[in-house]
């Protein structure tokens, strides 16, 4: 069981700046870079179709691979994702943000449940569930973290908060992926 929490654990950290970028990306866009509505559809607009393509790639990578330094990469991809948001100030920038984070997505939500039941082989329906319900955990972590952190260090500085976390969690997953291999 200690294995899953772990991963489920680095999961909800790269999925807390979920939350804080749908809160404070639109708002971003709209009162400081003074975006027509049109194109801050288009900047959100592109993850999920990114995701899309991008999951039955991940499947195949993973076979090459291996599932867990997948994971790595994708949270890594989830840095640099907020990385982007917090320090460019561009539309280009944001575009390639998101584009990071359908890379992200497309390699969680298309290998992680695999992963979660893999770590727990014995209790599957358990390991899903764990795995599944973390997300709440995650949006609310992620919601009190950026509320706070816009307050304090205010946009776009409040992406640097899902980017540390996701550090984290390309740490954790690393040392798994070694401890597997």
């Amino acid at each position: 069981m200690l294995p899953l929490l772990a991963f489920t654990g680095l999961y909800v950290l790269v999925y807390a700046g979920e939350s804080i970028k749908y809160a404070y990306l639109p708002i971003y866009m709209t009162d400081q870079l003074h975006y027509p509505a049109a194109l801050s559809g288009a900047v959100i607009g592109i993850q999920p179709l990114v995701e899309l393509i991008l999951m039955p790639v991940a499947v195949l990578v993973a076979r090459r691979i291996g599932m867990m330094r997948l994971m790595v990469i994708g949270a890594a991809f989830g840095v640099a994702a907020n990385v982007c948001f917090a320090t460019t100030g561009t539309a280009a920038g944001l575009f390639a943000g998101q584009v990071l984070m359908g890379g992200v997505w497309g390699i969680f939500a298309g290998l992680g449940i695999i992963v979660a039941q893999d770590l727990l082989p014995t209790a599957v329906a358990t390991a899903s569930a764990v795995f599944l319900s973390s997300t709440a955990v995650s949006s609310a972590l992620g919601g009190a973290a950026g509320g706070i952190g816009a307050a304090v260090i205010g946009l776009p500085a409040v992406f640097l908060i899902p980017a540390a976390a996701a550090l984290l969690a390309v740490t954790g997953l690393a040392i798994m992926a070694r401890r597997r291999a």
